[in-house]
């Protein structure tokens, strides 16, 4: 083979690997932005669950003071025995309002957490795919600078960190729990 044979299928193989490496970039890119996009939901469903979980505490503390209220009025000596009795019933029907209030907030909570985890993994999946994006980059520059340089060993490091890219993304899609 002649030297411009050599140089033409170096060259050939060297856009053909980076067009593989560019496609590789654009997945992870898309994949980066479902991850953001993720990350922005489960950040608001947590924020809505918590925000909603303040709002039974504030209501549970309202009953709870209301509650507190009738045991001191009950104390009056001036109260007829029937309004006690009534004062009692309306103490036990808030002490059923505070465990529903306790019930639904550990719900609350639960769901909560959940969505922070999801936020959490989804987080953690767009730093590997921020990861990949660079690499894919880099060994795109590589590729042009060998390319430019004609330097197979510069061609063959941009292979290496195209394949790392491929690797990252992959891990991130595929294999993140």
């Amino acid at each position: 083979m002649t030297p411009e044979k050599d140089e033409n299928k170096f060259e050939k193989l060297v856009a053909l690997t980076t067009s593989f490496v560019a496609v590789g970039l654009a997945i992870s890119t898309i994949l980066n932005n479902a991850a953001g996009d993720d990350l922005l939901v489960f950040r608001s469903d947590a924020n809505n669950k918590w925000s909603y979980f303040q709002s039974k505490s504030i209501k549970q503390n309202m009953v709870e003071i209301e509650h507190d209220n009738l045991s001191l009025e009950i104390e009056d000596e001036m109260l007829t025995e029937t309004f006690k009795t009534k004062i009692r019933e309306k103490q036990a029907f808030y002490k059923e309002e505070i465990k529903r209030y306790e019930s639904e907030k550990a719900q609350i909570s639960k769901e909560a957490k959940e969505a922070e985890d999801k936020m959490e993994k989804a987080d953690k999946k767009g730093l590997k795919l921020d990861l990949a994006e660079a690499l894919y980059q880099i060994s795109i520059i590589m590729s042009a600078i060998a390319l430019i340089a004609k330097n197979k060993s510069t061609w063959y490091m941009s292979l290496v960190l195209g394949i790392g890219a491929v690797s990252f993304t992959c891990y991130a899609h595929f294999l993140m729990p």
